[in-house]
């Protein structure tokens, strides 16, 4: 079931505010995807929404409190739970360097505190789509990514069907794990 409410740090977590980093919101991990025929806006936003639904730990934020940081898991329904910025640079003369300029902007974008900690961007290029995918390290590793991975590719291919998004069961949560 879905997981709500405050959550012990990890002691990587604790360690990362304790090290009182100037840009704490960029310390993310990202990825380019490309497709040559394009994404398809509206799957990719019905998959981002079963994701971010099904994995609680995109959805946690992480505030400032009178002993550090204290984490806590967002509902389904509390606040914005990722972004998904268009932008399109078919007509751009300097297309990477137009979207390197939106990929630094949507990272600079990440706010610990008020979230959400998954962002990303959908750049359609003469060449095909360039799609964005930059989560806050606080909430995802190498061995998230992974699952992330098969998810979303899941979802994508579950939308683009027209069926509904059917996903593994969840292991344990974030939360307990921590």
């Amino acid at each position: 079931s879905e997981v709500v409410g405050a959550v012990k740090l990890t002691p990587v977590q604790q360690w990362f505010f304790e090290q009182n980093l100037t840009d704490a919101h960029h310390h993310n991990q990202s990825i380019m995807l490309h497709s040559k025929d394009g994404f398809d806006e509206t799957a990719l936003r019905t998959a981002m929404d079963h994701i971010v639904s099904h994995h609680d730990a995109l959805r946690i934020i992480f505030r400032p409190s009178e002993h550090g940081y204290e984490a806590w898991n967002r509902a389904v329904g509390e606040g914005e739970l990722y972004t998904l910025d268009r932008a399109d640079f078919r007509n751009e003369s300097e297309v990477y360097a137009a979207i390197e300029a939106k990929v630094n902007e949507i990272q600079a974008g990440i706010h610990l505190s008020e979230g959400p900690l998954v962002k990303l961007g959908l750049f359609h290029c003469p060449d095909g789509d360039h799609l964005l995918m930059a989560i806050h390290h606080l909430v995802v590793d190498t061995v998230s990514w992974r699952i992330l991975f098969e998810d979303i590719t899941t979802a994508y291919e579950q939308a683009l069907n027209g069926q509904a998004a059917r996903l593994p069961h969840k292991t344990d949560s974030f939360r307990t794990w921590a």
